[in-house]
């Protein structure tokens, strides 16, 4: 019987440091039928030496290299190029470890699924985090798997996925580093079956804070419009009849509290009170907006951003500097 063929695709971008450890942990698979598509995204550095040299020693691996685009382009680069009957995506500066495709695969084929996501672990100088690792097996169908990922209760992280190649349908949209939370649900979408696997195959290295305080004005606004994507997607495709108000619920939230995250920021600047004042028309289109709708907290913070988006900054900003302070003194005690 003929074994199916992954194609795993690296966007790479100045990433010398970590990038032969990723792809050496590929060439360390127990699973031998697969395909490694290096998309070398114009990067500065040696990346794309090291993508040739690789490529020179594994037929099984293609370097390619272009303009620099962007991830998304770069992973839609990487799916147009793929061959085989599965699609993976890694970064350059992660490792898996050398059981998970053969794992994955077979656990695919035994539950008869196109779908499955894996556990990982967060990799922090001198320290781990083990996320969604308690060994279980959970099998959804495709509409309860894309409402948990709408509920945030499955993590859009390409990364940790395994797709079969037709449900990979749509482009990745350029909201970098959001493409995939505005894509995993659609493809999520067009399969039957989705299997949670919770091992930690993925070793997901953190090299700086990916919290909203480090954000700059481009990349929440990239958020804004992947989860704008989401909402208006699953309403325009009538993907989840049934669960609109629960759909419409979720946006709500995840809108006012983009505003509040916003106007936290250290350095506010006009850029940020700009995409505050977009979310605010985004908003506005939903009014009239219920209470018991959202909330008591995201109510009252909506009322405010409506009445005054510059007292909503400094209210916000002040509780935000009250309880920072009450944090560091219950810490003290």
């Amino acid at each position: 019987m003929k074994q199916p063929t992954i194609s795993i695709i690296i966007p790479v971008y100045n990433g010398e440091k970590y990038l032969p450890q990723c792809i050496d942990s590929i060439l360390a698979q127990s699973y031998p039928h697969w395909e490694l598509l290096l998309i070398d995204d114009g990067s500065k550095d040696s990346s794309g030496s090291i993508c040739e040299a690789y490529a020179q020693k594994d037929s099984r691996i293609k370097a390619i290299h272009q303009q620099n685009s962007g991830q998304a382009a770069a992973r839609n680069a990487g799916v147009a190029m793929a061959t085989g009957d599965y699609i993976s995506f890694i970064d350059c500066d992660d490792w898996i470890d050398s059981d998970m495709y053969q794992t994955m695969v077979s656990t695919l084929q035994q539950q008869q699924a196109e779908v499955i996501i894996c556990g990982y672990i967060e990799e922090y100088d001198g320290r781990q985090k083990h996320v969604h690792t308690d060994e279980t097996i959970t099998v959804y169908d495709a509409m309860e798997a894309v409402k948990l990922v709408l509920q945030n209760r499955i993590g859009s992280y390409l990364w940790s996925m395994l797709f079969r190649r037709d449900v990979v349908q749509e482009k990745m949209p350029d909201l970098n580093p959001y493409e995939d939370h505005a894509t995993i649900f659609k493809w999520i979408s067009h399969a039957r079956r989705v299997v949670l696997l919770n091992h930690a195959f993925y070793h997901y290295r953190q090299l700086g804070s990916s919290s909203l305080h480090s954000y700059n004005p481009k990349r929440g606004n990239h958020y804004f419009g992947a989860i704008k994507e989401r909402y208006h997607y699953i309403t325009d495709h009538q993907l989840l009849p049934g669960w609109e108000s629960e759909n419409r619920r979720l946006y709500l939230r995840s809108c006012i509290k983009l505003a509040k995250d916003l106007a936290r920021i250290p350095d506010y600047d006009t850029e940020l009170k700009a995409i505050i004042l977009e979310v605010r028309d985004e908003l506005k289109t939903f009014l009239p907006i219920r209470l018991d709708e959202v909330g008591l907290k995201y109510y009252l913070r909506l009322r405010l951003l409506m009445l005054s988006p510059d007292a909503f900054v400094s209210v916000l900003r002040f509780t935000s500097s009250f309880s920072l302070k009450r944090r560091k003194e219950s810490k003290t005690l």
